[in-house]
């Protein structure tokens, strides 16, 4: 079984990311110089704060393989903290720090595979993924009825079916494909393992940004959401390893950057909410690299909306409609009801504010590195007011 407690249970580390959110927010707007050692002193702080608060998270009745692999990873995540913290201006102790961050990823990550590689054990996202894979293989359309699998949420009565791919194209061909050949967390393994290898390299490197790239690398290898992510085979590795390289091909190749920029933005439907940013972020080729990045999205999806595309919208957003209030939400909504005040923000208020917040941090965005930090605040605000859930399970 794979479960997770009631609402209010995550309270503390919910609080954690939201101070993190709130630091992040003030970094990015404040006049204080960026890529110096306080970067990376704030990440290895903030790094160390919740890898502490995730100890007195209670969870019950996880995959052992979870279990096993917390508590080393934890203690050499912290130890990689407190060297960057101590020591981030010396290259040579930054390089024990990466040295340690990349252990602490790796030994998670390699607990995880062992035992949990191509197990058929894993929560329905990860079944949806292996169902579609096979479906796509034998010529069907795996956005109809032709992919059926059982609802994981414990807020639904027993039993209840999710019919047809509740996915986006590009993680149909990479989650799917992988899935009805070997298991579909390959792609989240390969996905993370590049944004942390790109991260420690940046980090080591001799620019005025290593200190900032430290940060980075402390915050992703050592974030304890890191094993669920892989275990319930969600697609965010995919989607941010490919932001990561629309940036690195930002001003080289705009057309490039464009069409990755596109796949990006094509495998979440929740990413609708970064068009207000898009649209009012300006640099050089602006124009060229959105209008390639719109022609991807619509390319990705043209296939399956003129196959059936009442199938494809149910499938797409009529089961992420159908997902409503979750009181176990990493939210505000999630915080307030686990101190016995029940708050639903309205959907259409949900999305104003979403999308608020991305034309407002939109608003004079230039530097294409920001740009991805702006990303991250307005979908983190879109987060917090509640759309991220943790998963139940009942029966793996």
């Amino acid at each position: 079984m794979f479960y997770f407690q009631p609402a209010g249970v995550e309270w503390p580390l919910f609080l954690a990311g939201l101070v993190a959110l709130i630091l992040f927010a003030l970094s990015l707007y404040s006049s204080i110089p960026a890529n110096g050692p306080g970067d990376a002193r704030w990440a290895a702080f903030v790094a160390l704060a919740v890898l502490i608060v995730s100890l007195w998270v209670s969870r019950t009745e996880v995959p052992d393989s979870i279990v096993d692999a917390r508590l080393p990873g934890i203690i050499l995540g912290a130890a990689a903290c407190v060297v960057s913290f101590f020591a981030a201006e010396k290259r040579a102790l930054r390089s024990i720090a990466v040295a340690l961050a990349l252990c602490s990823a790796l030994f998670v990550s390699g607990g995880l595979v062992a035992t949990e590689w191509n197990s058929d054990l894993g929560t329905d996202v990860y079944h949806a993924h292996k169902s579609a894979g096979t479906v796509l293989l034998e010529g069907r359309n795996p956005y109809t009825d032709a992919v059926k699998i059982r609802n994981g949420s414990p807020y639904v009565p027993e039993g209840t079916i999710v019919e047809g791919y509740p996915y986006p194209p590009v993680v149909l061909i990479t989650y799917g494909t992988a899935g009805a050949f070997s298991d579909p967390r390959l792609v989240s393994t390969v996905a993370w393992l590049a944004i942390l290898v790109w991260a420690a390299a940046a980090a080591l490197a001799r620019s005025p940004a290593s200190q900032s790239a430290l940060g980075v690398c402390l915050l992703l290898a050592t974030a304890p959401g890191w094993p669920l992510i892989w275990f319930s085979a969600w697609t965010e590795p995919l989607t941010l390893v490919l932001f990561l390289m629309a940036v690195l091909a930002w001003r080289r190749g705009p057309l490039i950057s464009g069409i990755l920029l596109g796949l990006a933005l094509a495998s979440k439907q929740y990413l609708v909410f970064m068009t207000p940013l898009l649209l009012l972020h300006r640099d050089e080729d602006w124009l060229k690299r959105l209008l390639t990045a719109a022609a991807t999205v619509l390319v990705s999806l043209l296939p399956a909306v003129l196959i059936d595309p009442a199938a494809f919208y149910s499938a797409t957003i009529g089961n992420l409609v159908d997902i409503g209030v979750r009181p176990d939400s990493q939210s505000i909504s999630g915080l307030l009801g686990g101190m016995g005040v029940q708050f639903e923000l309205p959907q259409w208020a949900w999305l104003t504010v979403g999308l608020g917040a991305a034309t407002v941090v939109g608003v004079r965005s230039r530097s294409s590195l920001l740009l991805l930090g702006r990303a991250g605040l307005a979908l983190g605000i879109t987060f917090a007011v509640g759309l991220a859930f943790l998963v139940h399970d009942r029966d793996r």
